[in-house]
């Protein structure tokens, strides 16, 4: 709410649609839609590849590190998205700890 009150330039939303109903997320997805036509910056976090194929023109896939970013199309690849999960593949549940300066 603090959001709308407040006329934000740029809006950071992280997974906005989980636990919520689909008439509450398709007003959502209005929402995000009338800030992006007001030129506003809003990123949004998702799992959800198709909701971000169909509602996102701009996307930016991460997995442990940045893996893509522009148009949805061009990022959301079977090359990236198979890089992406080599990348989640690869990371380690319980990393050693690392000490910085330790001797």
């Amino acid at each position: 709410m603090r959001t709308l009150l407040q006329d934000c330039a740029v809006i950071l939303l992280d997974e906005p649609f989980a636990a919520i109903d689909a008439r509450t997320a398709d007003d959502l997805l209005d929402l995000v839609r009338r800030w992006h036509r007001e030129k506003r910056t809003v990123v949004v976090v998702s799992h959800d590849l198709d909701q971000v194929r169909g509602n996102f023109p701009d996307t930016l896939l991460v997995a442990r590190e940045p893996i893509g970013w522009g148009p949805t199309p061009d990022v959301l690849t079977p090359d990236n998205l198979a890089r992406a999960r080599a990348a989640l593949e690869r990371w380690k549940q319980d990393p050693e700890l690392c000490l910085r300066g330790a001797a």
